[in-house]
């Protein structure tokens, strides 16, 4: 690359080439850091009766999965089949609010996940679904 083609960015704080700010992108164990904690709050705002908060952490999930596979390539197509047959009957079910069908629907989206580490070398990872809801968020905010 000559010096004609280096593009610079700066933060803030310095000056950067696009390849050093593609690098200071997060891997999927960061991401997926970020997936966790939106799963668990969507998880019992559905059990709650909350589906305005469950679908706004639902589509936060969907946002953050589809970010994963733009910023790591090597996990498309499982990613995109995962949120097409696996994610999408949450969506549905809190769509319609519908707690039976949300039950089966997420139970079987972390049952699918939790392949899909094994499916990338992972089989340590086994994520599950907190015991509580989360003690930082009022479940019943906005509801009548």
């Amino acid at each position: 690359m000559t010096a004609d083609h280096i593009h610079l960015v700066n933060n803030g704080k310095r000056d950067l080439t696009l390849d050093q700010l593609a690098k200071q992108q997060p891997g999927m164990d960061r991401l997926m850091a970020e997936v966790g904690p939106r799963v668990h709050r969507m998880y019992y705002a559905a059990k709650a009766g909350n589906w305005p908060l469950a679908a706004y952490f639902c589509k936060s999930v969907v946002k953050q999965l589809q970010l994963s596979v733009e910023s790591r390539p090597k996990y498309d197509p499982e990613m995109t089949d995962y949120l097409r047959d696996d994610y999408a009957p949450v969506t549905a079910a809190i769509k319609a609010e519908d707690a039976e069908a949300f039950e089966a629907a997420y139970t079987r989206m972390v049952d699918r996940a939790n392949e899909l580490h094994g499916v990338f070398g992972k089989p340590y990872i086994g994520w599950k679904t907190p015991d509580a809801p989360p003690d930082d968020l009022d479940l019943t905010a906005g509801m009548p």
